[in-house]
């Protein structure tokens, strides 16, 4: 596996969550094939955040001493 700071990985994790965030809101003021496209782009981004969430998870397994997961997505 890559490695990556921690650091970068809470950042990553944010970032991902705020632009699916918004992604969300300019697919609901969509309509038609354009919401078919914004949910292939946010179907993209839950992946990426489920593969992160692991990864950050895993961590805080291992006893990294991180903010809880809900912390980085409220």
């Amino acid at each position: 596996m890559p490695e990556i700071s921690e650091n970068a990985l809470m950042m990553s994790i944010q970032a991902i969550h705020q632009i699916a965030s918004q992604t969300d809101i300019a697919r609901a003021n969509a309509s038609g094939s354009e919401q078919a496209d914004y949910d292939e782009i946010l179907e993209a981004y839950e992946i990426a955040a489920m593969e992160l969430r692991r990864v950050y998870e895993g961590l805080l397994a291992q006893g990294a001493d991180l903010p809880s997961y809900a912390s980085l997505v409220t």
